[in-house]
This record gives structure tokens, sequence and C-alpha cells, in this order.
């Protein structure tokens, strides 16, 4: 009887903590390309608390300046004994005009596949491409949205290249006036 006691305590143990460690899971959670898109368009505040409620931490913010966007940076499963993460995203806004901008960094090869799929799925068309400073440049460009995808390496922990990739996601508009050709 004591047996059957103690195997009922451990599955009960077991069940427990499987639901506790797969509620964070399931709450914590990298953006899907819709998401991000919605964050563009939202205000500084309301960023902070859609990607708290997501489990991202703030991690730093600067002013808004003349001739300069404000910007905020937020990390996603950030390593607490480094300054390592799954993702790194940066949200620039204006306190003069209603430009925002989203740039997030990604290291997951699966995470860059799923944004590219949803740029191409969203009818956003490759318009140029290029070598710079030894990372590879893809603008794709929708109805309004600009997507630049940088393809990159950067030394890891054990001194060795480790993939890298960053969106870079605006308005047509602000793409046209500040890089455009």
């Amino acid at each position: 009887m004591k047996n059957i006691f103690n195997y009922r305590i451990a599955r009960l143990l077991f069940l427990i903590i499987f639901i506790l460690s797969n509620t964070f899971f399931v709450s914590a959670q990298n953006l899907t390309m819709g998401q991000l898109l919605e964050v563009r368009k939202k205000t500084l505040g309301d960023v902070e608390d859609y990607l708290t409620a997501k489990n991202w931490e703030f991690s730093a913010a600067t002013e808004p300046s003349l001739g300069k966007m404000g910007k905020a940076t937020f990390t996603f499963l950030k390593n607490f004994t480094s300054d390592r993460a799954q993702s790194f995203l940066t949200y620039y806004y204006s306190e003069v005009s209603s430009d925002t901008r989203i740039n997030i960094q990604v290291h997951k090869k699966e995470k860059y596949t799923e944004y590219v799929n949803a740029i191409r799925a969203f009818g956003c068309k490759m318009i140029s491409s290029k070598v710079e400073n030894g990372q590879i440049v893809k603008v794709y460009r929708g109805a309004t949205t600009t997507f630049e995808i940088t393809s990159g390496t950067v030394e890891n922990e054990y001194n060795e290249d480790s993939a890298i990739w960053t969106f870079f996601i605006l308005s047509n508009d602000d793409y046209d006036i500040n890089w455009g050709d």
C-alpha cells in the first residue's frame, strides 16, 4: 500500500512540474511577422505592454532628439549570465512624426525562414540584394512596408562564427526618404 501511495505522489509531482514548465514555454513566445507588423503600429507604451505580456524583457531606451528617433530595446529569452538572447527587438519612434520602425535580430534559422516566408506570403517582392560589410542585404517591398533583411555572422562565446539575421521593418515612404536610391 505504501508503494502505491509513493507511486501516486511521484506521478502527481511529475504532472505538476510538467504543467508548470509547459505553461512557461507556451506563454513565452517569440513573435510572428504579423505580430511584428502590429507592434510597429503601436505607441511606445503599448509596445512595452504588449511585449512584456509575451515575456519579452525591456533592456534599454534612448529619448528622441533633434533629427534622431527614440528607441526602446527588448530581449527574448535573455541569458541571465551574459548579454546573449534568442532575439533582440528595437522599436524606433518619433515625437515629430508618426513614423515607427522595428529592428529584430534572430539567431535561429527556423525563425529566419519563418519570417522570410511570411514576407513573401504578404506579396512582397525583392527589389535589391547586395553584399555590404561582409553581409548579404536583401530588400523586400510590399504595398506599404519595406523589409531590409541582413544575413551575417558573429563570433560566439566559443570563438566560432554563428549565423545572425536582422529584419528592419519600416514604411515605404520612410525607406524612400532615408535610404532610397
